[in-house]
C-alpha cells in the first residue's frame, strides 16, 4: 500500500498533498507550500486551518531575517501516524526473539508487567460506584488509547463492551498473551465477571466482551 493510500480517502486531495509535502520537506510556510503545489496561498491557508483544527498540523513563528516572523507548519504526531511504519512488526520480532532466547514465560512476564502498569495508570480514573460508571470511565480511557470502544446495556442486565480497533493487532496475532492480560485488566478494573465474545485475532470485526456484575 502506498503512502497516498494510507492517508484518509475521505480527505480532500489538496489536504493530502499538503500532508505529503510536509512529510517530505519538513517545516514549510504557506507560501512555500503554495509554490510546491501550484495553488494559491489563500487556498493553502484555508486547508491548513482545517488541518490544524483536525490536529494534523501545527505551526510556530520563526524569525527569518528582517520583517514579520514566518509561520512554519509541521506535521503533528497524529498526522505522522497516517504514514506507513513497521513498529508493530519490529515489536513482534523482538518478542519472538525473547521467546526464542528465554522462553515463553519471559514474554508472559513482559505482558504481565504491562498490565500492571496499565492498571496502576487506569486505577485512579476507574473508581465509579456502579458498574456502568466504571464502564464509562474505562471506555473513555480506551478511546484515548485508540481502541474505538463503545458499550451498551443488554435487556438481561448485562453489558457489552466492543472495541472496533486494536492498535496492537499485529502483536496480538503473534502473542495471544496480550489479549489474555487485557481480559484480566478488565476484570480487575471493573470488579465484574468479564468474558470475551468476539476476537479480532480470530477474524471477527471487533473484540467484544460480555460483562456481568459479580454474584
Amino acid at each position: 500500500m502506498t503512502t497516498r493510500e494510507m492517508l484518509n480517502a475521505q480527505m480532500p486531495a489538496t489536504r493530502r498533498r499538503i500532508l505529503i509535502a510536509l512529510k517530505e520537506q519538513g517545516g514549510m510556510t504557506a507560501d512555500e507550500l503554495a509554490d510546491k503545489l501550484g495553488i494559491s496561498s489563500v487556498a493553502v491557508r484555508r486547508h491548513l486551518t482545517n488541518l490544524e483544527r483536525d490536529r494534523l498540523v501545527d505551526h510556530e513563528q520563526v524569525q527569518r531575517g528582517m520583517g514579520r516572523p514566518s509561520h512554519i507548519y509541521r506535521l503533528t504526531e497524529a498526522a505522522d501516524s497516517l504514514f506507513p511504519n513497521n513498529y508493530d512488526r519490529l515489536a513482534s520480532y523482538v518478542l519472538e526473539a525473547i521467546e526464542s532466547l528465554f522462553g515463553r514465560e519471559a514474554v508472559d512476564r513482559i505482558f504481565e508487567q504491562r498490565t500492571q502498569e496499565l492498571s496502576q495508570s487506569y486505577r485512579p480514573l476507574v473508581d465509579g460506584d456502579t458498574l456502568p460508571d466504571r464502564l464509562e470511565q474505562l471506555t473513555r480511557l480506551r478511546e484515548a488509547d485508540g481502541y474505538m470502544p463503545v458499550w451498551e446495556e443488554q435487556e438481561d442486565g448485562t453489558y457489552v463492551l466492543r472495541q472496533h480497533h486494536c492498535p496492537i493487532l499485529h502483536i496480538a496475532e503473534e502473542c495471544h498473551q496480550a489479549c489474555n492480560h487485557e481480559l484480566a485488566l478488565f476484570v480487575d478494573l471493573l470488579d465484574a465477571e468479564v468474558t470475551r465474545q468476539s476476537h479480532r485475532v480470530s477474524g471477527d470485526t471487533t473484540c467484544s466482551y460480555r460483562i456481568r456484575p459479580r454474584q
